[in-house]
């Protein structure tokens, strides 16, 4: 008797096991469909006097950005895309200043990759005079 009651337990399961395993479904139209997620970036233009005090306000802002790490890599991003903008009027007019500035964007990068806020704060003071030249 012990041999049936353990025959009937087993043949229970597997009956309850099988349609468990059968049970999948297909859907084609699951699987044939697509998302598209749509990502908008603002590219900032305009000129060095409209772009330069922006880039001015940002790259003080990154110091303490750098400090807290909070936000400091979107703001060396949007640095570089700031002096992208402005590089071919700066690259026409003074052509003079693009070592200048591509030495604070680096340090703007290296403030955020590397979590030094002294290079941000040595970014601003070369940007400063830069924008005094330029604006002055």
């Amino acid at each position: 008797m012990n041999r049936r009651a353990s025959l009937l337990a087993a043949v229970t399961l597997a009956a309850l096991a099988v349609p468990a395993c059968s049970a999948t479904t297909f859907d084609a139209d699951i699987a044939n469909s697509t998302t598209t997620v749509a990502v908008s970036t603002t590219v900032p233009n305009g000129s060095v006097e409209e772009l330069l005090p922006v880039m001015l306000a940002e790259v003080k802002a990154l110091s303490e950005k750098v400090a807290a790490n909070n936000g400091d890599d979107v703001s060396a991003t949007y640095i570089e895309q700031l002096w992208a903008a402005m590089q071919p009027e700066i690259q026409a007019d003074h052509k003079d200043l693009v070592p200048s500035f591509e030495f604070v964007v680096r340090r703007c990068r290296a403030a955020a990759d590397r979590t030094r806020p002294a290079d941000a704060d040595r970014a601003y003071r070369n940007l400063q005079t830069l924008a005094d030249t330029l604006l002055g």
